[in-house]
């Protein structure tokens, strides 16, 4: 591409016969330049926009990148966390099953001596009864007999 000072630094041959007029291509080039100067400057100007809008658009696709590997991760750590309480929890519901049974187990035993030793009063009352019987009817016949 030409530069405005490509324009500017051209000579043309002078031709023997015919040629152009020298000050009309010179007033000619000046507009030119003036003109290819003012789109040059433009054009580059939009080149650097255009460079900067694709570095922004490289930002802003790492960044999207970024925040995609973020929430990813999240999810797997959500994932992780869930399968981590659901262990933990059946973990916990088992050993309160097996405490829960265990306490059982000894009340069912607690119970069970209870009834042994209610059992065993039963008899002695009954022992005693026939005792307390025995000697009451020993005191009736030496009363019947006096």
């Amino acid at each position: 591409m030409l530069t405005p000072a490509d324009i500017e630094n051209k000579v043309f041959k002078k031709a023997k016969i015919g040629g152009y007029d020298i000050n009309d291509v010179e007033d000619f080039l000046e507009k030119l330049i003036v003109d290819y100067e003012s789109l040059f400057k433009e054009i580059t100007e939009l080149k650097d926009k255009c460079e900067n809008l694709q570095e922004s658009v490289k930002y802003y696709k790492s960044l999207e990148q970024g925040i995609e590997q973020s929430i990813n991760n999240a999810k797997n750590e959500a994932e992780r966390i869930k399968g981590q309480a659901l262990t933990e929890s059946q973990e916990l519901r088992e050993r309160k099953e097996k405490e829960f049974k265990a306490r059982l187990a000894e009340i069912d035993l607690e119970i069970k001596k209870h009834e042994y030793d209610l059992e065993e009063k039963k008899k002695e009352m009954q022992i005693y009864r026939i005792k307390v019987k025995s000697m009451l009817e020993a005191q009736m016949k030496i009363l019947d007999e006096e």
